[in-house]
């Protein structure tokens, strides 16, 4: 009972220091997922008072000692850095188009509105079969980008083939994951797509257009090539600079 006594008188004398050194802190985390902020600091403060979340604000009230909170600054420093803009250049048949998206962001190349007949039954086939009748929309290559190195420029593309069935949107899409292929870009140099993909015997078919049954196929030029990037600033950091 004797050395109860003194644990229970320790814990009572030491609790008090302990909360002293805490300290009350205020992180914003302006372009970071507040799912993912949420999920890393359960990961360091287990206790769950000791957080809390601000969603819609993109805030969190931490109570942790200094070199805590030092961490969390740091952490969210890192997983708040503006977005990066990506820039690319596509040049479809004779079609040339300027766009931009944000890396890690998925988008879509559209190939041919009217892509050979072997293709769109070898797609239809993975459909279900009560969605078998559907009419096709077109063929597409699905593209993840993302930014792997800032100076100099260089972008990895990964590209998915895939065709588009229905009346409206959203459409069904049947991609093709074990025929995807990665690519690095730098803003040196260009992809010319119809020339590398269609090594494959699958993509030679995929980049084809046929306008109807009883005319040849055509091939598709897709050519790519990455102008370059830049980071999206919020209003905030505009006003700043």
């Amino acid at each position: 009972m004797r050395a109860l006594y003194y644990v229970f008188l320790m814990v009572f004398w030491i609790s008090p220091t302990v909360w002293a050194e805490l300290e009350t802190r205020l992180h914003s985390f302006e372009y970071a997922s507040a799912d993912l902020v949420e999920k890393q600091l359960r990961a360091l403060i287990p206790e769950g008072p000791r957080v809390s979340m601000n969603a819609e604000r993109k805030q969190a009230i931490v109570i942790a000692d200094a070199a805590t909170q030092d961490k969390i600054t740091s952490m969210l420093r890192e997983l708040g850095r503006p977005p990066t803009e990506l820039k690319f250049v596509i040049r479809h048949n004779r079609e040339t188009i300027r766009f931009s998206v944000l890396s890690g962001i998925p988008f879509t190349l559209p190939v041919s509105q009217t892509p050979p007949v072997q293709l769109v039954e070898m797609a239809r086939g993975r459909l279900a079969p009560e969605m078998r009748g559907l009419p096709v929309v077109g063929s597409a290559l699905r593209v993840d980008g993302l930014l792997l190195r800032e100076e100099p420029a260089v972008a990895r593309m990964r590209v998915t083939p895939a065709v588009l069935f229905g009346v409206a949107q959203p459409h069904h899409v049947v991609d093709f994951p074990d025929l995807a292929m990665d690519f690095s870009i730098d803003t040196e140099s260009y992809i010319e797509l119809q020339e590398t993909l269609t090594r494959h015997d699958f993509y030679r078919l995929f980049l084809q257009t046929q306008p109807d049954p009883q005319s040849a196929i055509r091939p598709v030029s897709l050519l790519v090539s990455f102008e370059g990037l830049e980071f999206v600033l919020s209003e905030t950091q505009s006003d700043e600079n």
